[in-house]
């Protein structure tokens, strides 16, 4: 109901004035709300006049539910609004109370962010504070919102990390693939302690015969881990591969002499 009657509001434009029936004691209640959430004290009975003729104007233009808004988002809610208008009603209507929070905190970020990706921009910055952009630079919009919707607030510090650790923006979509298979146990497959170590590639997210069959297909592909393995200093992750290349029949030498003799098969 807060949705759909804001939502109409909004519709009808900022210059729309709708009658508002809510009384002084509402709206100073509000306000009071709202300075706690920042943590503010109105001890002037200026400051305190002023805060209630801004949150009263809002109703004015946006209806009673306005308020519902402002609780949630504090001062800074009412502040932003003059400078970002519909677009910070219509954001905040549409998110959770942490949500509304974080969006009057950082309008000149999320407010763009939200436009272009939806609330699942604000969602994901209260989970993981100061994080909703990078999240969305790593993997992308579609793979941003995946992200969102999808990933248990404990899980997200390390998802992020991983992503910041891959080698390239194709293993990183393999890491939201991997995610979405296995969970929480990714991070036990693939232990950060390895990730920090040498970074995270490819071979490294897909299992041993799905790497061989890359391998396979993409004769680069076995070059092009060794050579990021020894550029960001991984040894260790380096001689595992090589190994693991090895045992199945994949190193460049292997592979010739496979040519070679295609009776031996």
């Amino acid at each position: 109901m807060l949705l759909l009657s804001l939502t109409l509001l909004i519709g009808a434009g900022a210059g729309a004035s709708v009658v508002s029936k809510v009384t002084q004691e509402a709206l100073e209640a509000t306000v009071e709300s709202a300075a706690k959430k920042s943590g503010r004290a109105l001890d002037s009975d200026l400051a305190r006049r002023a805060a209630v003729e801004q949150v009263e104007g809002l109703t004015k233009t946006y209806g009673d539910d306005v308020l519902k808004l402002v609780e949630d988002g504090g001062l800074e809610f009412v502040e932003a609004v003059p400078k970002y208008g519909d677009e910070m009603v219509k954001f905040a209507s549409k998110a959770t109370p942490q949500a509304r929070r974080v969006l009057a905190l950082n309008p000149e970020e999320l407010v763009p962010l939200s436009r272009r990706v939806g609330v699942e921009a604000l969602e994901l910055e209260a989970k993981v504070p100061g994080q909703a952009s990078n999240v969305f630079r790593l993997f992308g919009d579609d793979g941003g919102k995946y992200v969102a919707k999808n990933v248990p607030t404990e899980d997200l510090p390390r998802l992020i990390k991983y992503g910041e650790m891959a080698d390239s923006d194709a293993t990183r979509r393999a890491l939201l693939e991997a995610y979405e298979k296995e969970g929480k146990s990714l991070f036990e497959r693939i232990p950060p302690k390895l990730v920090l170590a040498g970074g995270l590639t490819a071979a490294m997210l897909y299992g041993v015969h799905e790497a061989s069959d890359i391998a396979r297909e993409n004769p680069g592909f076995l070059s092009d881990i060794i050579n990021h393995a020894t550029s960001v200093g991984g040894i260790v992750l380096l001689v595992a591969i090589v190994l693991l290349f090895w045992r199945f029949g994949l190193m460049p030498w292997q592979r010739k002499s496979q040519n070679k003799n295609p009776s031996s098969k």
